[in-house]
């Protein structure tokens, strides 16, 4: 298991951001691995996702789901993908604070790999997936029409 935190600053408005997270077209926009991303139902999505990742590709389906929303505020996010090397299972909450200056967006989770995944050894998988939600993040805020912003991952 590989534990995920980390958090990015948006120079956007809370309902613009919380908008944003909730719509298959924005997510789609921010992270170009997304092949497809569709809304099943009221907390569901199907998701189809190319990942390469250091000699690694794979084309892995799966599911989101939301729950615990606190609108506005925070939700859980429970997402599970099946490749033909393995599969993948990651939990954790995304909370929004705002600033004077924007949101902040918080992210705490992890993750576990089974198959021939895991031959690429927690190290690697934690770095390869913190570099994906960076490359979401900043794909998100060029959606919402951001200036460079600052990051932080642990």
């Amino acid at each position: 298991m590989v534990e995920i935190e980390g958090e990015h600053r948006f120079e956007a408005s809370v309902e613009a951001l919380w908008g944003a997270l909730f719509d298959p077209a924005a997510l789609r926009a921010a992270l170009p691995a997304f092949e497809s991303l569709e809304r099943i139902d009221e907390d569901t999505y199907e998701l189809v996702a190319f990942v390469e990742v250091r000699g690694f590709w794979g084309r892995f389906r799966g599911l989101a789901r939301v729950s615990h929303v606190v609108e506005g505020q925070s939700y859980h996010l429970r997402l599970s993908g099946a490749a033909a090397e393995g599969t993948a299972m990651a939990q954790g909450t995304i909370t929004l604070h705002e600033e004077d200056d924007g949101v902040v967006f918080r992210y705490r989770g992890d993750l576990t790999v089974h198959g021939a995944l895991t031959r690429l050894g927690g190290r690697f998988i934690g770095g390869s997936i913190r570099m994906l939600i960076r490359d979401f993040l900043q794909g998100l805020g060029r959606h919402l029409g951001d200036a460079p912003a600052a990051e932080q991952a642990g």
